[in-house]
């Protein structure tokens, strides 16, 4: 946030003084009006981010102002001082909207302390409103490289198909959902739902139930029918994510729906008509599994008409500042923080790293880096990974693990949690990030594996 405007309402010159020193000493830009009538008629010249009015005054009393202000503007705050402290009056006024209601004689700190917060706050509320009326335009941001912007005109093309089945393929952390949400919001049905299916995240035996919905009494605690997603997605577009870890029982049924366009229900034996545009997402070789007899091929062809990769951030460098920037600015807003930018020696190391974690990664970096620099701006040494987690994630090991202290019970607690994070993430790695082929390899369920991954911050 830049310098915030305040406006300051009192018909006492003594006391606007007083308070126009306060505030311009910690860096307020101020106006000033001696009435209400005054004030509401610089609102829109002096733009501030807070009013600050007595309660008291001839033409027209602080609890009139505060209306007529909320009248026009919802979101501008407005902290009241009065002279009486009247718990009566202070209730009315928090009722009317009032940000805050203190007494005469102020405590300047403690003033200081609400009209910052408050200002803060409208910066924040005025941000968001901007960018959610940028937000078509935002969602499609894909960098500057030529790879970005070749990606960018690829999906204006299939965007319009809505009869194509889209794949999206790429490593963890490339954004496909991003894609998939732009695809939908670019097509003929962006007015219809978007409903996103990851099918790795439940246990086989449920995901049925969720995928197809199912009826009353269709076993054990289906207390009432529920709808399932593919209905849901009715008139909009269906995504199905990570589509590799979708077990064969249910691909075959999967095939059965996407070409008959109807349902059956657990339990149930009437179909449900569904009409949904179908995009997935994998971040494994498909084609691969289908020769290995882990994927149905006619199921690959139909869900693969049109195969879309998205290129890692590593093979297109020169979108990482880009991205880093948009993630710094993302992160002040959501921590009240104000870093400005990153020195030359930090755009250096990120384009230097090799993020095999992609934009999550990059924006988790970042984060960290925006919550623990004592800075105006992000340098080199704010970049390193998180202790404990190599930027590779060759040898993961928790945060918070010593070696060298605690009891014998707990350093061996941490040394077992150390090499299965290690164990993990080699084996992610050896499968080229797909966790259904990791479960495999390992001899556990994928529900297992992700909460493990998610627990050693592998998940990225």
């Amino acid at each position: 946030m830049g310098q915030p405007h305040l406006l300051i309402v009192d018909d006492e010159p003594d006391m606007r003084w007083v308070l126009r020193g306060l505030f311009e000493d910690e860096g307020f830009v101020v106006a000033e009006a001696d009435d209400g009538e005054t004030a509401l008629a610089q609102l829109g010249a002096a733009q501030p981010d807070v009013v600050l009015s007595d309660m008291r005054m001839a033409r027209m009393q602080g609890l009139e102002l505060l209306q007529k202000v909320k009248r026009l503007d919802p979101d501008l705050p407005v902290v009241l001082l009065s002279a009486v402290e009247d718990l009566a009056t202070a209730v009315d006024a928090i009722k009317e909207g009032a940000f805050d209601y203190q007494a005469k004689p102020f405590d300047p700190q403690r003033l200081l302390l609400t009209v910052r917060r408050a200002a803060e706050q409208h910066a924040l509320r005025r941000e968001v409103s901007s960018l959610r009326s940028a937000l078509p335009s935002a969602q499609l941001d894909f960098g500057p490289s030529l790879q970005a912007q070749e990606l960018r005109r690829t999906i204006d093309l299939v965007a319009a198909q809505t009869s194509l089945s889209v794949l999206l393929r790429g490593e963890s952390g490339t954004g496909k959902e991003v894609v998939a949400r732009a695809i939908h919001a670019l097509s003929p049905l962006a007015g219809g739902p978007f409903v996103a299916v990851d099918c790795g995240a439940l246990p086989e035996h449920l995901l049925e139930s969720q995928l197809f919905g199912h009826c009353k009494g269709a076993f054990t605690g289906a207390d009432r029918a529920r709808t399932g997603l593919f209905p849901m997605a009715d008139g909009g577009t269906l995504f199905l994510d990570e589509l590799g870890n979708l077990p064969l029982n249910l691909q075959a049924k999967l095939l059965r729906a996407l070409q008959e366009r109807v349902v059956v229900p657990v339990g149930g034996s009437e179909p449900v008509p569904f009409h949904a545009r179908l995009l997935a997402a994998t971040n494994a070789e498909l084609d691969h599994d289908v020769r290995e007899g882990r994927f149905r091929i006619d199921l690959y062809h139909r869900v693969a008409e049109f195969v879309l990769p998205l290129p890692p951030l590593r093979s297109r460098p020169e979108d990482v500042v880009h991205f880093a920037r948009l993630f710094l600015a993302e992160a002040n807003r959501e921590m009240g923080r104000n870093v400005t930018g990153f020195t030359p020696a930090a755009e250096q190391a990120l384009q230097g790293m090799s993020w095999p974690g992609n934009l999550r990664e990059l924006r988790n970096v970042v984060r960290r880096a925006v919550v623990l620099t004592g800075s105006h701006e992000l340098d080199a040494r704010d970049l390193a990974p998180a202790e404990g987690t190599p930027p590779d994630h060759a040898s993961a090991t928790p945060s918070g693990f010593d070696p060298g202290t605690g009891t014998l019970a707990e350093r061996v607690r941490g040394a077992t949690a150390a090499l299965e994070a290690e164990i993990l993430g080699r084996t992610l790695r050896d499968c080229d990030g797909n966790k259904a082929a990791a479960a495999r390899a390992l001899g556990i369920d994928y529900t297992t594996l992700h909460r493990k991954l998610k627990r050693y911050e592998l998940d990225g």
